[in-house]
């Protein structure tokens, strides 16, 4: 599947920091000015959101529907019984991410004493 390619977030969200310490007089603001200065960052992040990053993702989503499809329909069954039963109880894997942070996986440079069913270990030297 190919790289997704997403548009960065480029709008400066530093707009308070950016005024003086006093910016009603020194900068010359209204009120009003200074209340949407203290908005215009999460506009901005809400803007970039719903106007980009949501349709650039429903796009990926939709030219690799296929792709995704046969994922779902390869994913191993919670029943299945090459699964411990810790496994078969804990892992959903209708959520690919969940799955993967259940895993148990250390490494170092001699054999652990101890280890449970499932675990992975990598031995380095």
């Amino acid at each position: 599947m190919d790289n997704i390619n997403i548009t960065n977030l480029t709008a400066n969200v530093n707009n308070i920091q950016a005024l003086s310490d006093k910016p009603n007089t020194a900068d010359g603001l209204t009120a009003q000015q200074l209340k949407e200065k203290f908005d215009k960052a999460g506009a901005d992040i809400k803007e970039y959101i719903n106007g980009t990053l949501i349709t650039e993702l429903e796009g990926y989503l939709t030219e690799h529907k296929t792709h995704i499809e046969n994922l779902e329909d390869t994913a191993v069954a919670t029943t299945d019984s090459r699964l411990s039963n810790s496994r078969q109880c804990n892992n959903s894997f209708d959520n690919y991410l969940l799955a993967r942070s259940n895993l148990k996986i250390s490494y170092g440079d001699t054999l652990p004493a101890t280890g449970t069913d499932g675990d992975i270990f990598f031995l380095y030297s």
